[in-house]
């Protein structure tokens, strides 16, 4: 009984470790499933067939899946918060249970793709695959054991005899588990620095877009609620010129971006630079350049850029009832342009604050990136985003040379 009592409580703490990291992924696969999966869409027997036809798509969607569930997996396989639970006078066999069932509903996704269109054995399979695939991914370094495991899911991915599949994958998952919770304490020390922990590019960057979420929340949903509004009414305006061809709605989806995104980012692009002036002492008593600064809140900005590319692309992509193709399509053209949108408005944002017109300055560059994204699509379609893309990088390059200059001219101020 006693073990058991311990298993509830693993299970609970893997629960409330894993579910904040699960919970946007499954609402994110849900919105997918419904545009791939929707009643003029595909059917999982269908992409099945599509994925075992063709070792390459097999190994990017297995790649994307097992990148994408890597953070959910490795919480509910091994939560920090239970690593001192360790010395009691338990089976190990206890832990690797109790985590590798918790892990298993973070794979219930995929698990469901493969049940519904071949049956509960290739469920299983996959399911167990991930899971060892997951543990590996928590897992360093490596040895020879683990290779051995990589190499098990590797022939559960690719196996055509469905027994074999099921047994190389039992064999990685018993392999992988019991080895993921043996260097647990190591691995979470070095997933806590991440990239913004080891480089002052990423740190920055990091800061400044956990300032503006934290501090000036409404802004960051002002973008994204204009980026939802141009979502809803692209497939009315797509009818609505009875635009059928996937690149001609693309074009209209890099216009509506143009047009909608630059309102909202200007005001996170203001946020960001507020965030980066706060910093400023810190940044000063570190020695950090100004360059450095200017391009780690151009990151902040097309990172916020991007998410609400992201938010147009998934909501057109809804409304049209996209077939995987097109909402691929929608979601590169939205995010790239939403990138190239905010990180190019921070640094007029920069400008716009040292000068003594602050607010002119600062609309009037989102006005003129609206004007220009929209014209260049109208004339050039999909191949305007190279162009944006263009202009860009040369304005943070210009923003990261001129820091030091506003830096100087605001301190004077």
């Amino acid at each position: 009984m006693r073990h058991l009592a311990l298993a509830k409580i693993l299970v609970v703490l893997s629960i409330r470790a894993a579910y904040p990291l699960a919970a946007p992924l499954l609402f994110g696969i849900f919105l997918v499933a419904t545009v791939l999966f929707g009643p003029n869409g595909m059917s999982p027997p269908e992409a099945l067939v599509v994925m075992r036809a063709s070792p390459t798509i097999m190994t990017v969607l297995w790649a994307g899946w097992l990148v994408l569930g890597l953070p959910a997996a490795r919480a509910a396989l091994v939560p920090p918060s239970g690593t001192y639970l360790r010395w009691l006078p338990s089976p190990r066999l206890v832990f690797h249970l109790a985590g590798a069932t918790c892990a298993l509903v973070v794979e219930a996704p995929w698990m469901l793709l493969f049940g519904r269109g071949e049956g509960l054995l290739s469920a299983t399979t996959a399911g167990l695959a991930a899971l060892a695939g997951h543990a590996l991914g928590a897992t360093r370094p490596w040895g020879a054991r683990e290779a051995f495991a990589a190499a098990g899911v590797g022939l559960a991915v690719f196996a055509r005899v469905p027994p074999l599949a099921f047994g190389a994958g039992l064999v990685a998952a018993c392999l992988a588990v019991p080895a993921a919770f043996r260097r647990a304490p190591e691995v979470s020390a070095g997933v806590n620095r991440g990239f913004s922990g080891r480089t002052p590019l990423g740190a920055l960057a990091s800061t400044f877009l956990l300032g503006v979420l934290r501090n000036e929340p409404a802004v960051a949903s002002r973008a994204l609620a204009l980026a939802a509004l141009a979502g809803l009414v692209l497939p009315l305006a797509a009818r609505g010129h009875d635009l059928t061809a996937d690149a001609s709605i693309g074009a209209l989806a890099l216009g509506l971006a143009a047009v909608a995104l630059s309102p909202g980012l200007s005001g996170a692009a203001a946020a960001v630079v507020r965030a980066e002036r706060a910093t400023a002492w810190l940044c000063d008593a570190t020695g950090t350049a100004p360059a450095t600064r200017a391009l780690a809140a151009a990151i902040a900005g097309g990172v916020l850029g991007a998410t609400s590319g992201l938010v147009l692309a998934t909501v057109a992509a809804l409304g049209l009832h996209a077939p995987l193709v097109l909402a691929a399509r929608l979601v590169v053209l939205s995010v790239a342009s939403g990138l190239a949108t905010g990180a190019t408005l921070v640094g007029g944002a920069r400008e716009a604050e040292a000068s003594p017109r602050r607010g002119d300055r600062g609309m009037l560059e989102a006005l003129v990136w609206a004007a220009f994204g929209a014209t260049a699509a109208s004339f050039a379609g999909e191949l305007s985003l190279a162009v944006m893309l263009t202009v860009g990088i040369v304005r943070v390059g210009s923003a990261a040379r001129r820091a030091e200059v506003l830096r100087r001219l605001r301190g004077a101020a």
